[in-house]
């Protein structure tokens, strides 16, 4: 019998957990949640945010929190060693999530969200299709609220449900489509093919950049040491972030002209989570 678990990696910002959980605990059959004592970038973390995952727990939403300690063998002067590390924080998941018997697994961040429909939809054409084994979907940025997204000039993709065996290489990653490198899995037999979801059927809708706090998205992104020495930038992203007015652009750490995303207004609210933010 095939089983899915959902893996989560967290650390400094746990808003939208509850709501991300909620929408297809259902569907998964272990959720197991992973946390560190510090950050990428040696920060402790905070103890709200144990005492919130545990919560969770006790509501029957996350069955296991795990913790993960990084290997002492990086170099910590170099701006890859954080998006290394994080690669091996998303492997420990799925080692552990193998270990409770999981036959597939989605390993995702505390601020990626998936309609309930949608999943099942996907998740169905993974488990009943047997040339499926590696799959991959497209997602949406959203900036500041659920009514407006961050335009990209390219399309960006997440590893969405992929048996259990497979694991993520920061430096050989076999996707070659943008990505986040600490997520691209490594193929070694080279019959294996990805399957990437049409955006109709599943997608993911990235919360990045809804936060009551973004200072701790600032501060705590793995890839920020690339951008240490710009100038101003991180200062400049917050306050556009919160002074933002419609037909602005958002400032982000991101390798775009000007570190500048067009933002458009949605015409409609496309996803509807349970539980209003404010209340959480």
């Amino acid at each position: 019998m095939d089983k899915l678990g959902l893996g989560i990696v967290a650390f400094d910002d746990t808003l939208h957990l509850k709501n991300i959980i909620t929408e297809i605990r259902d569907l998964c059959d272990v959720v197991t949640v992973c946390l560190q004592n510090v950050s990428y970038h040696g920060d402790p973390i905070d103890d709200k945010i144990i005492v919130e995952i545990e919560k969770l727990k006790e509501e029957k939403l996350v069955d296991k929190i795990i913790w993960f300690e990084a290997s002492n063998e990086y170099d910590a002067s170099l701006p890859e060693t954080p998006r290394a590390i994080e690669t091996d924080k998303r492997n420990y998941i799925l080692d552990s999530l193998q270990d409770d018997g999981c036959t597939y697994a989605i390993v995702i961040d505390s601020d990626e969200f998936y309609d309930h429909d949608d999943f099942k939809k996907a998740k169905d054409i993974v488990f009943n299709d047997p040339n499926v084994s590696i799959s991959y979907c497209q997602y949406i940025n959203y900036y500041r609220d659920y009514n407006h997204v961050m335009v990209w000039p390219f399309l960006c993709y997440v590893p969405f449900i992929t048996d259990i065996k497979y694991r993520f290489d920061f430096k050989n990653g076999s996707f070659d489509k943008p990505s986040d490198p600490t997520r691209r899995y490594k193929i070694e037999d080279s019959g294996v093919k990805f399957c990437i979801f049409n955006w109709d059927v599943v997608k993911m809708h990235h919360l990045s950049w809804i936060r009551k706090n973004a200072e701790d998205k600032v501060k705590n992104w793995s890839a920020k040491k690339y951008f240490d020495k710009i100038e101003g930038l991180y200062e400049d992203i917050l306050d556009r972030y919160y002074n933002y007015k419609d037909g602005q652009n958002a400032i982000i750490m991101f390798n775009v002209p000007n570190y500048e995303v067009v933002v458009n207004r949605l015409p409609a609210q496309y996803i509807h989570p349970k539980y209003n933010l404010l209340d959480l």
